[in-house]
């Protein structure tokens, strides 16, 4: 599993205040929540565990090895949590204004809060309300924002067709790694075995999704890579064992040499009855 680092920095303006994106290797752009937090003049210690409860945001929030020049001290580098530039109007959509101390800084996250509820509304719109009422309660709007809506109800549209586009190519890889497996014959895992990987992707996800490293796709993504199958139930019988053992090695280097390893990463593998 490859370590995430920076690669560049941009420097980019948000309400009036000016932040540095750091663009790392898997191609998103990050922002360290401590100057995004310093600027709100709010807790950054509070916002991380509030970051990390919500499940639609925590894995967003990476630890990234930034260099910086600092006063009397030079260009160091330091390990700081980012947070994902594309999650950071959702996270101050759930911030609560009454924590900011400065009154000028709580009014501006307010205006964004309202502005992102807007648009939030804008986009999601048409799954909630059928075509002519959208219609009627159009008709009072300026040509200017009748025509704004309607491109997002155009992007609606298409963000839906993309979900739908996702949901049959992943139908299509299932279906074809099934075919594949009948075609070369019998000696993948078998159905036991298939249970007790995904239980193990479970446990380790699971523990990746804590340390903010990933979550299932990482485990399958990686269990690929390092026993070339393109598909988990295309591993061989005679590998699992193998597989296991990969497996729990990770989670022993995730979780430390002093908690115990769960049993199902230690039982005897179910093998095929012949």
């Amino acid at each position: 599993m490859a370590d995430l680092r920076p690669l560049d920095h941009f420097p980019f303006e948000f309400y009036g205040e000016v932040f540095t994106a750091v663009l790392a290797n898997d191609r998103h752009l990050y922002v360290p929540l401590h100057d995004m937090c310093l600027a709100l003049s709010v807790q950054t210690n509070g916002q991380i565990r509030r970051i990390r409860e919500n499940e639609a945001i925590a894995d967003a929030l990476v630890p990234l090895v930034i260099a910086r020049a600092y006063q009397n001290e030079g260009v160091q580098t330091r390990e700081m949590l980012c947070l994902r530039l594309d999650r950071l109007p959702f996270w101050l959509g759930t911030m609560q204004p009454n924590r900011i101390k400065d009154e000028a800084k709580r009014a501006q996250v307010i205006r964004f809060q309202r502005e992102f509820a807007d648009v939030a509304w804008s986009a999601f719109r048409s799954q909630i309300l059928p075509t002519d009422m959208l219609a009627e309660l159009d008709a009072t709007l300026s040509p200017t924002q009748q025509e704004y809506l309607r491109l997002m109800d155009e992007a609606a549209a298409l963000r839906q067709g993309v979900s739908r586009h996702e949901e049959r190519l992943g139908s299509l890889e299932q279906r074809m790694a099934d075919f594949e497996a009948r075609l070369v014959g019998t000696d993948f895992i078998n159905p036991a075995q298939m249970k007790e990987y995904t239980d193990m992707v479970g446990i380790l996800a699971h523990l990746l999704r804590k340390k903010k490293k990933g979550n299932e796709a990482t485990v399958h993504a990686e269990v690929k890579r390092q026993f070339q199958v393109p598909a988990y139930q295309l591993i061989p019988e005679a590998e699992f064992d193998h597989v296991k053992r990969f497996m729990r090695d990770w989670y022993r280097r995730l979780a430390g040499p002093d908690v115990a390893i769960p049993t199902i990463f230690e039982q005897p593998s179910q093998k095929r009855l012949l």
